[in-house]
């Protein structure tokens, strides 16, 4: 089984199965190679976590924002980087999608993570720090908390401002408030994010991640999905973003399971959309 292992960790990509053995696999991949990874920061953000978990023994490097992550992988100044991709509760992060259409990018893992919420208090709360997607996944805490939210761009960046202020709370993952007394599992349901792996290059898997963008006249979606459909390919993801080109202009992001028929479907979809990428091959770890 080590000699196994060691083989596979000559490659400085993720394993390509599931299951107990992947993360087993991508600790040693790591441990060979020490990459450096960009991730939305700072640390002990949720993205920190995902990060540690993809790549124990990578150097590991906080970003201000999820298109800084896309920049420093894209220009070579890391090997990978890790960005909330979809939470099970408040769909796709529109930055991330953004990005992984624009820039020249691949996703080509994620890991799937848990996410509990906590509460901390100081004296009586006038205002809560915490990041939107947290504040969506804890509505009914937050109104029965009575103070006005403050968005911060992580949940460990809101910690930080917890630190400075009085007649305060804040809404955070339990390992950036571990110094701290606070009530977890405040979510209103189970929940659980999605972060994405990002590499200039390489990505194989059971699933792709399409982009593309069709006519504005009627039919048009219908018509590029269709060689999916026909072929039998299953899709488990379909998502519709604004381009900022134009006033109701949309592009669109689908998931699928990869098969010997995918890329015939993506031959017939190029005659019939009017851009079309492939942004991600990859498997889905459990963190």
């Amino acid at each position: 089984m080590y000699n196994l292992l060691a083989e596979r960790a000559k490659y400085n990509v993720p394993p390509l199965i599931d299951g107990e053995l992947a993360p087993i696999i991508a600790r040693e991949v790591s441990r060979r190679h020490n990459p450096t990874v960009a991730y939305l920061g700072p640390e002990y953000s949720f993205t920190w976590e995902a990060a540690v978990s993809l790549a124990p023994h990578g150097k590991h490097t906080p970003c201000r924002s999820v298109t800084e992550v896309f920049q420093i992988v894209e220009s070579g100044a890391a090997e990978l980087g890790v960005v909330p991709f979809i939470n099970s509760l408040e769909g796709p992060v529109g930055e991330t999608i953004d990005a992984v259409v624009t820039r020249d990018v691949k996703i080509i893992a994620m890991g799937e993570l848990k996410i509990t919420l906590c509460l901390a208090k100081r004296g009586v709360p006038r205002v809560v720090y915490t990041h939107p997607h947290a504040a969506a996944q804890a509505r009914k805490a937050l109104a029965a908390l009575g103070a006005e939210v403050v968005y911060t761009t992580s949940t460990s960046q809101a910690v930080r401002e917890f630190e400075k202020c009085v007649d305060c709370a804040v809404l955070a993952s339990p390992r950036a408030l571990q110094q701290y007394d606070k009530t977890c599992g405040v979510e209103d349901l189970e929940s659980f994010t999605r972060f994405a792996l990002l590499a200039r290059e390489g990505g194989y898997g059971e699933r792709a991640l399409l982009a593309f963008a069709v006519p504005n006249v009627a039919g048009a979606l219908y018509k590029a999905l269709a060689p999916i459909a026909e072929r039998g390919i299953n899709m488990t993801l379909i998502y519709s973003r604004p381009t900022r080109l134009s006033p109701w202009d949309y592009f669109f992001i689908v998931e699928v399971q990869h098969s010997e028929e995918l890329p015939h479907a993506l031959g017939e979809m190029a005659l019939r959309t009017t851009m079309l990428k492939v942004v991600g091959r990859y498997n889905v770890m459990q963190l």
